[in-house]
């Protein structure tokens, strides 16, 4: 899979138009990096696969999440909303600003985004001093 980029080719001095190309691994490796950062986690705990959605980017993406503990949250209830909230609400923020960073970055257009909660790194507890 590769993007041509969309901009206009320039004529070189042998009358050829020129191309760019963005490989898979080029955009695998942004879009890992976009996802890592949308979630807070580092990139080598991102796992995607890209496909073809009908003309644009399909994004499968496996990655854990960084959130507390069950006994944590019960303690700390606001800790949750403070944190981005819900599960499925972090994972949709994500989703929205995974969306419009690889269109920004890349110049692809995005289309369906399949996240996948693998795990949870939960913060660590404050220590009493």
């Amino acid at each position: 899979m590769t993007a041509a980029n969309p901009a206009p080719a320039r004529r070189n001095g042998t009358g050829r138009n020129g191309h760019t190309r963005v490989t898979k691994a080029a955009l695998t490796h942004t879009t890992e990096a976009v996802i890592a950062e949308a979630f807070g986690v580092p990139r080598r705990d991102v796992r995607i696969s890209l496909a073809d959605d009908g003309g644009a980017l399909g994004v499968t993406a496996s990655v854990p999440l960084p959130a507390p503990t069950l006994l944590q949250a019960a303690r700390n209830p606001q800790d949750v909303q403070r944190g981005g909230g819900t599960l499925f609400e972090r994972a949709e923020k994500a989703r929205s600003g995974i969306r419009a960073s690889v269109a920004r970055v890349t110049g692809s257009e995005v289309g369906r985004i399949d996240i996948r909660l693998t795990g949870m790194h939960p913060p660590a507890e404050r220590k009493l001093a």
